[in-house]
């Protein structure tokens, strides 16, 4: 009986960590690839920016996480207008139009 009881937390653990692992790389992907790339042929503290897939820019500074050299933001995000190519407003920022 205790064996059976082993034998089954075992499996609950091996399960919830396979679980578990998958969801964290699932969220330091494609996003983390990009931060990179935007740091591709800079130094360390250099300005850099880059666009995720829902239209936000990110601004910041080249430094090191572990060995790669990434992009990390280090000013609000900021949502990048795709029909005007210029127009940027940070997230969470009403845009006011004026008629005249």
């Amino acid at each position: 009986m205790i064996h059976k009881q082993i034998k089954y937390y075992y499996l609950l653990t091996v399960s919830t960590l396979l679980l578990v692992t998958g969801y964290v790389s699932a969220h330091s992907g494609p996003l983390n690839k990009v931060a990179i790339q935007a740091c591709g042929e800079k130094q360390k503290s250099q300005s850099c920016q880059y666009q995720d897939g829902h239209n936000n820019l990110y601004i910041g500074s080249c430094q090191y996480m572990a060995d790669d050299l990434m992009c990390v933001r280090n000013q609000p995000i900021k949502k990048v207008d795709k029909e005007k190519d210029n127009s940027i407003q940070e997230v969470g920022e009403h845009k006011h139009t004026h008629n005249t």
